[in-house]
């Protein structure tokens, strides 16, 4: 099995999920999108990944043109998982908007451990089977989507309502599963300025929350991956 990764910022890369395919023996084909690049043909893979990153989906970026022209050319063949910012450039691929989270006139953002809330759908959904609600997940994000049209919401939140969604053979979910605990350091690092900006975080409550929660977050991330694959060799 192989699976395409589109990877945008060196410190957001694949984290649990690589763990997943050196124990599973999947090759992960890592399109390192900051240097240049080429996206092979989709028929090459099982499954696509998309990670996340600190770009806007509204704003131009280098490789957004070919990212969405790649989601576009997977959907209907082969299953496709956004993670962060690929949940909304999927949702963008399937034309939704995708904007900053603005409440009453602030700028909102969501970083830390918090719970999400499987809604029916999501309860029932196969990307989510062995999942119980709610679920406790990493947010890292100040942007959201709109659902896209047709799409199923999966999970919701207070702050942000649409959390995840599954449309075709693709599902996005706003927050991380595959963070390591030395992830969330690195992301404190770089995003410094940003995480604080309009926004109370304790750094040290965090660092202490990813401990405690990788196991967790490892074992989640693992089964999330094999529902995920299990919609590959769906008939």
């Amino acid at each position: 099995m192989k699976l395409l990764i589109l990877q945008h910022v060196p410190h957001e890369h694949p984290g649990y999920i690589a763990e997943y395919a050196r124990e599973k023996k999947i090759e992960l084909d890592i399109v390192e999108l900051w240097k240049p690049y080429s996206i092979a043909q989709i028929e090459n893979y099982d499954g696509m990944i998309i990670l996340g990153g600190p770009m806007g989906v509204y704003e131009e970026f280098s490789s957004k043109a070919d990212e969405v022209k790649a989601i576009q050319s997977a959907l209907g063949h082969i299953p496709i998982l956004g993670i962060c910012l690929g949940s909304q450039l999927l949702a963008y691929a399937l034309g939704a908007g995708v904007h900053p989270n603005i409440k009453d006139g602030k700028r909102l953002k969501e970083v830390g451990y918090f719970m999400v809330d499987l809604t029916e759908k999501g309860k029932v959904a196969p990307i989510l089977k062995g999942f119980n609600s709610p679920v406790k997940v990493l947010q890292w994000h100040g942007d959201v989507f709109e659902l896209p049209k047709g799409a199923e919401l999966l999970a919701t939140a207070f702050v942000s309502e649409n959390q995840a969604f599954s449309s075709q053979n693709a599902y996005g979910f706003l927050f991380h599963f595959e963070f390591t605990p030395e992830m969330v350091a690195r992301q404190i690092e770089v995003d410094q300025e940003w995480m604080h900006a309009n926004n109370e975080v304790d750094e040290e409550i965090l660092l202490k929350e990813a401990r405690e929660s990788a196991a967790l977050m490892r074992r989640q991330c693992f089964q999330l991956l094999d529902n995920f694959l299990e919609t590959s060799s769906s008939p």
